[in-house]
């Protein structure tokens, strides 16, 4: 199966299979994606009104839910099973940009080794791997282009992503039929959300290299190295433990996650981070403008018809 994984920073360990193949097949947006705040917006009014409204969480929910089920039914009728996942792989699963900062998730979960291990291990007893492996290998080839559509040839979607180069998806298949359903211009659709889905990437790579963040790091630096832990950053720290693999690896992550969530508060990294978080969103909104509106205002349109879709199930 074609699987496309998107930037996922700090905390997002590669799932399983399963959920990966998901995330290629929902493209409805994510909580991540920059929007900007009450004074851009108020700056932004006079050059083509009000900017359209980030959709709530919830409403991110029920935008997935109805695509997923879509592509249930859409997969049936070509003679497949499918099985509908969540928009996030797991309840208490959570992003870090720029390094853990809630010390009360680091004593539950660490750097989400558990949470990666329990969903592997969900996904490998699960009814859709069995399902999945029990297809010869011609039927299983049918399926994936059932699901994604042909992977080259015809009139295909195409993106320009902020970090450059060309995405492409077929517009057949269930998943192209899904969003043509909920957002009616798949086009429009595919094309604004490509980009906004590329910028969260973008935009923490502007505020790690931003110098006020670069001393706030210095400061979080010394403060972890008091605790014992040498590293340069949270994301160097997060590789150093997910490579231990001896025996108590989980608790010694929890011990070095709790002690990185504390020195972040402490020394204010967390706080200048969500400061330089918001500046840049703004400066994103700016520049893709476009791209931000068209996406949302679609998302705006397309919610009573996920609601219905939802509603129905």
């Amino acid at each position: 199966m074609r699987v496309g994984v998107g930037l996922r920073w700090l905390l997002a360990a590669a799932m399983c299979a399963g959920l990966l193949a998901a995330a290629v097949v929902t493209i409805s947006g994510g909580d991540s994606a920059a929007q900007p705040s009450g004074r851009n917006a108020d700056a932004t009014a006079g050059r083509g009104g009000q900017p359209p409204r980030k959709p709530t969480p919830a409403e991110l929910d029920v935008l997935h839910r109805a695509e997923q089920l879509l592509i249930r039914d859409c997969m049936a009728d070509k003679g497949f099973r499918y099985w509908p996942v969540p928009r996030l792989p797991a309840p208490d699963y959570r992003e870090f940009p720029y390094g853990i900062d809630d010390a009360a998730w680091a004593a539950r979960h660490g750097y989400g080794r558990d949470i990666e291990r329990r969903a592997e291990r969900d996904w490998k007893t699960g009814e859709e791997k069995h399902y999945l492996d029990s297809l010869p290998k011609a039927r299983y080839e049918v399926y994936d282009d059932a699901l994604f559509g042909p992977s080259e040839g015809g009139n295909r979607l195409k993106a320009t992503p902020p970090m450059g180069g060309i995405l492409s998806h077929s517009e057949k298949g269930c998943a192209a039929d899904s969003w043509q359903s909920l957002y009616g211009d798949v086009r429009a659709w595919y094309r604004s959300i490509q980009v906004v889905n590329g910028l969260p990437g973008m935009r923490v790579g502007r505020v790690a290299e931003d110098p006020a963040f670069r001393s706030v790091l210095t400061k979080w630096r010394d403060c972890m190295k008091r605790r014992g832990h040498a590293a340069e950053n949270p994301p160097a720290l997060r590789d150093i433990r997910l490579r231990d693999t001896t025996r108590g690896a989980q608790a010694k992550d929890v011990r070095a996650a709790v002690d990185e969530a504390e020195c972040s508060l402490a020394t204010g990294l967390s706080s200048t981070a969500k400061r330089l978080d918001q500046h840049y969103s703004d400066v994103l909104y700016g520049e893709y403008r476009s791209a931000y509106d068209t996406a949302r205002r679609m998302q705006s349109d397309a919610l009573p018809k996920a609601r219905g879709v939802v509603g129905r199930n």
